[in-house]
């Protein structure tokens, strides 16, 4: 492990080494003293950077959720259509998560916690407005589609966008629990399927 005396970089790297943990252990039986280990630093230099194992937990799961987001965000390619750009979304984000599969139960110890009533206000807040987030950003993209006539007027941008993301994470489940499922061609047909269903035909064109 690369020591740093940047103390962004160390906090990263506490980071890093936490979110292997948590994915390996679960949070409830991940120790402070197996963090340190992995990190390569002492067990009290995680405390100067957490007050304690939920606050390092829950930073762990703000670094998980950027980097999928930044993943997504990065392959929105501008210039292209709104259409293609809401599948690029999805698309990066199931493929971010593939290639960060062994991280995932990070996400579920995330919904463990938020189930608790010791730390559910805290999670279950922030997973709140994680959807939040990912449902403006996906439906701001539908309706700048709709206003180029990509997709029909009447289909309600919101609505669309809350079923688009809880179809992905369906799908990432559905992946993490059997690696042969194909995550990222399902979404991608799925996808196909959902934009011919509430596309603008062209003149002439059959149903």
């Amino acid at each position: 492990m690369v020591r740093s005396a940047d103390p962004n970089a160390k906090r990263l790297q506490i980071i890093q080494a936490a979110a292997a943990v948590f994915a390996k252990s679960g949070y409830d039986a991940a120790l402070m003293d197996d963090v340190a280990a992995a990190a390569g630093v002492s067990k009290g230099s995680l405390y100067d950077y957490f007050r304690n194992k939920e606050d390092l937990f829950y930073a762990v799961f703000e670094w998980f959720q950027r980097r999928l987001l930044d993943a997504s965000v990065a392959e929105i390619a501008p210039g292209t259509d709104a259409r293609a750009q809401v599948a690029a979304f999805a698309e990066a984000a199931v493929g971010a998560l593939v290639a960060h599969v062994d991280l995932y139960p990070v996400t579920l110890e995330v919904w463990s916690a938020a189930a608790k009533p010791a730390s559910r206000q805290r999670f279950a807040t922030a997973m709140r407005d994680l959807y939040s987030n990912y449902r403006g950003a996906v439906a701001a993209l539908i309706r700048v589609a709709q206003a180029n006539g990509e997709i029909a007027a009447k289909a309600n941008a919101d609505v669309l966008a809350a079923v688009l993301i809880g179809a992905v994470d369906g799908v990432l489940l559905q992946y993490w629990l059997d690696p042969t499922f194909d995550a990222r061609a399902w979404v991608r047909e799925f996808l196909e399927n959902l934009f011919d269903g509430i596309g603008v035909r062209k003149s002439g064109e059959m149903p």
